[in-house]
């Protein structure tokens, strides 16, 4: 490409000026901008009538010092275009080995445009946010007193009309919720709390909940490779983005057709999970504008209930994990939502979870040197001791998990004979993980120990009603654990 086709081709205002004083080449963006008040090969000098007065006596000292020091100068400057309007623009002027000089002009405006457009745009979550909060206190007041209503004896029409006013007083209580979820995200102050998780445990949950809505559109679910990944992402908010997304390919998608939950490794340690359906495709223009808050796309006029916050929400929360949601479609064919994450690659103390003869051990099965162990702890020291103290004493194999968002993927490897879980992990609480534990079909078999170091009986009561099997006082009694641990082997 030539100097001239270049020059042809930029909108920032370029002048090249010979050794002489006299402009040699111009770019269309300077042509345009100068218009008829130069000539057709004008001198240096004749260009300085295109900068505001005061900004040319300011700037003339300390641009001829920069150019004589460094041969360059890079700063701002107020030009006056053809209208008379001033505005400023981003000013670079650089000496040519020939004597000459290159003058580079950008304009600032659609940088300021953009600045101007963020801060208009934090105002707007900012009003959001407040007016969110205020409607919240009366919504709560009418959910509150239809609810009492809904107690008393009513007419049939009298409690049908109730049933409308919490059901209407529910749907704009989520959708407050999203605008303020949104708007905290946005601005930077979203709750994320990110831990290994196990994605297919939350695909699979997902499917389960849309079931119905999949059996009344007759759309059959794929799940493909139905294998674990573990994924560094914050539970709640994961299961919130693939519900939409699944939810949206089921509402969306073709009746009768097919809806695919792909989870597959890629490259640089992070995992893909792909939401793909056979519906009716998006446009260009539509994929254009598909993440904007309250943009349903035409979709109101089917008849498919929405806010239009979903795909913004989801897209604003998969960013606030560190990962990317990206969408692929074609009108007829189809589209595929694509959440990237990074993956966690789980590894034990012993990596090993199957006996000599290659099969998994069964729950509560003794190992050859004695019990196996999952000790769930945040707290290195007592990981340490505990492995120690079982290994002496009982021959115990234990397997060491540093975060409670791994003991169900543990236990499921490891099938162990018990579960030591500390009171507090790193990211939770040992009453809010024993629920989880039972809910699973095998953790669920596994007996629960608790480590505390609080004496209150009330806690230890607390503890016991949310599933532990036993509770141990801390600083560890060696004696107690080993008893405690020894019951399992007579029973």
């Amino acid at each position: 490409m030539g100097l001239t086709t270049l020059l042809e081709t930029l909108t920032d205002l370029v002048v090249i000026v010979g050794s002489d004083g006299r402009v040699r080449e111009l770019s269309a963006g300077a042509r345009a901008f100068l218009g008829e008040r130069v000539g057709a090969a004008p001198h240096l000098h004749e260009l300085s009538d295109v900068v505001e007065p005061t900004c040319r006596t300011e700037l003339a000292s300390p641009v001829s010092q920069a150019l004589t020091r460094g041969g360059v100068w890079r700063g701002t400057v107020w030009l006056v275009d053809g209208a008379g309007i001033v505005a400023p623009y981003a000013v670079t002027a650089r000496l040519d080995p020939a004597g000459g000089i290159v003058i580079v002009a950008r304009d600032t405006v659609d940088a300021r445009a953009r600045g101007a457009a963020e801060a208009e745009s934090r105002s707007k979550d900012e009003f959001v946010a407040r007016l969110g909060h205020e409607l919240r206190t009366p919504l709560n007041a009418m959910l509150g007193f239809a609810q009492l209503m809904e107690l008393e004896e009513l007419t049939p029409d009298l409690h049908e009309d109730v049933e409308r006013i919490i059901t209407g007083g529910r749907h704009m209580q989520a959708l407050i919720d999203d605008v303020l979820d949104l708007a905290r995200l946005r601005a930077g102050r979203g709750d994320i709390n990110k831990g290994p998780v196990n994605v297919l445990d939350i695909v699979q949950g997902v499917v389960e909940l849309v079931e119905p809505l999949a059996q009344r559109r007759g759309i059959r679910r794929i799940i493909h490779p139905a294998r674990p990944l573990i994924a560094d992402a914050d539970r709640r908010r994961l299961w919130q983005v693939l519900l939409n997304l699944i939810g949206n390919a089921l509402k969306y998608g073709r009746e009768g057709g097919n809806v695919r939950v792909g989870i597959v490794p890629v490259t640089g340690s992070r995992l893909r999970i792909e939401v793909e359906d056979d519906g009716v495709g998006l446009s260009p223009a539509s994929l254009s504008r598909l993440f904007r808050p309250f943009e349903r796309l035409g979709a109101e006029e089917t008849g498919v209930e929405g806010s239009g916050l979903g795909l913004a929400l989801s897209h604003a929360l998969v960013t606030a994990m560190g990962g990317v949601l990206t969408v692929a479609s074609r009108p007829g064919v189809g589209s595929v939502f694509a959440v990237v994450l990074d993956a966690v690659d789980i590894r034990y103390d012993h990596s090993e979870s199957e006996d000599d003869a290659g099969e998994p051990a069964g729950e509560g099965q003794l190992e050859p040197g004695g019990l196996r162990v999952v000790h769930v702890s945040g707290d290195p020291g007592l990981r340490e001791l505990v492995t120690d103290t079982l290994a002496s004493a009982l021959g115990a194999d234990t397997i060491s998990v540093p975060r409670g968002a791994l003991a169900v993927e543990a236990i499921r490897r490891a099938r162990p004979s018990l579960v030591l879980l500390d009171r507090d992990m790193p990211d939770v609480a040992a009453v809010d993980l024993l629920p989880r534990l039972a809910a699973d079909p095998v953790a669920g078999m596994v007996p629960a120990f608790v480590l505390t170091s609080d004496a209150d009986p009330d806690e230890w009561t607390r503890l016991r009603r949310a599933g532990a099997a036993h509770v141990l006082g801390m600083p560890l009694d060696v004696t107690t654990l080993v008893a405690a641990t020894s019951q399992l082997t007579a029973s």
